[in-house]
C-alpha cells in the first residue's frame, strides 16, 4: 500500500502544468525545428466550434494583429489631415478677417467659414454690442445684455469656457429656436471682449459631431482669433 502512495507521488511529480510547458516553449524556440510535423498536426479549438491547426492559429493571430496596426495607422493619418484641415481653416479666416471692415462683415465670414468650408449645418450668432442699444428681435444676432440665451450661458461667457455636447432641450431651442429639432448635438464658443458679449453656436444633424469628450484646441483658438477682430472693430 505503500508503495502504491509512492507510485503515484512520483507520478505526479514528473506531470507537468502549463506553466511548466510554456516555459519550455519560452526557452526552446527551436522545438518546432526539430518537431516540424507537429505545426501541421496540432490542432487548436477555434472560436466558431471547430479546430484548425497551429499554423493556421498563427496565420490568424498574426492577420487580426495586422488589421489592429491597419486601423491604428489610418487612425493617425485622419487626425493629421483633420489637423491640417483646421489649421488652414484658421489661416484662411484670419485672412479674410483682416478684409472685413464692419461687425456684419465679421459676421459674415465666421458664418461663410464655419457653415460653407467646415461643414456646420447651423450657426446662430447671439451678441451684446454696446454700441447698439436696439434689440434685433428678428435675427436675434444683436441682443440686450438681458437676452435670456446670454442670461443662460453667463457663466461660459464670463470664463470664455468652449462647451461641447450636453445641452439640455430647453437650451437647444433657445439656442437654435426654429431649427432646435434639427439639432442632434452642439456647441458653443463664447465672446467676451471690450465692446462685445456673446457666443456663438454651432448645430449638427450628426449626434456625433459635437460631444463632451471632444477636444476644444481648435473652438478656444476660434473664439480668441473672432473675439480680436470683434474688438478690433468695435474700438475704431
Amino acid at each position: 500500500m505503500i508503495n502504491q502512495v509512492e507510485n503515484v507521488a512520483e507520478k505526479k511529480d514528473t506531470q507537468l502544468n502549463e506553466q511548466q510547458v510554456v516555459d519550455y516553449l519560452n526557452n526552446h524556440s527551436e522545438f518546432f525545428l526539430r518537431h516540424a510535423s507537429l505545426l501541421g498536426e496540432l490542432e487548436i479549438p477555434h472560436e466558431s466550434g471547430g479546430v484548425v491547426s497551429l499554423v493556421e492559429r498563427q496565420v490568424s493571430v498574426l492577420r487580426e494583429k495586422n488589421q489592429y496596426f491597419e486601423e491604428k495607422l489610418q487612425d493617425m493619418v485622419d487626425a493629421v489631415h483633420e489637423n491640417q484641415r483646421l489649421h488652414i481653416s484658421l489661416l484662411r479666416l484670419a485672412i479674410n478677417l483682416f478684409d472685413a471692415d464692419s461687425l456684419d462683415d465679421i459676421l459674415g465670414v465666421v458664418d461663410d467659414e464655419l457653415r460653407h468650408k467646415l461643414g456646420a449645418d447651423f450657426v446662430y450668432f447671439r451678441l451684446h454690442n454696446e454700441t447698439l442699444l436696439v434689440n434685433d428681435t428678428q435675427g436675434h444676432t444683436y441682443v440686450t445684455k438681458s437676452d435670456k440665451v446670454l442670461q443662460m450661458f453667463s457663466v461660459l461667457i464670463n470664463k470664455t469656457r468652449i462647451q461641447c455636447g450636453d445641452f439640455t432641450d430647453e437650451q437647444i431651442n433657445a439656442l437654435f429656436m426654429r431649427d432646435a429639432p434639427d439639432v442632434m448635438s452642439a456647441a458653443i464658443v463664447p465672446i467676451s471682449v471690450p465692446g462685445i458679449y456673446g457666443v456663438i453656436a454651432l448645430g449638427s444633424c450628426d449626434e456625433r459631431r459635437y460631444h463632451t469628450g471632444m477636444g476644444t484646441e481648435f473652438l478656444n483658438s476660434l473664439s480668441e482669433l473672432i473675439g480680436s477682430a470683434m474688438r478690433a472693430q468695435v474700438l475704431r
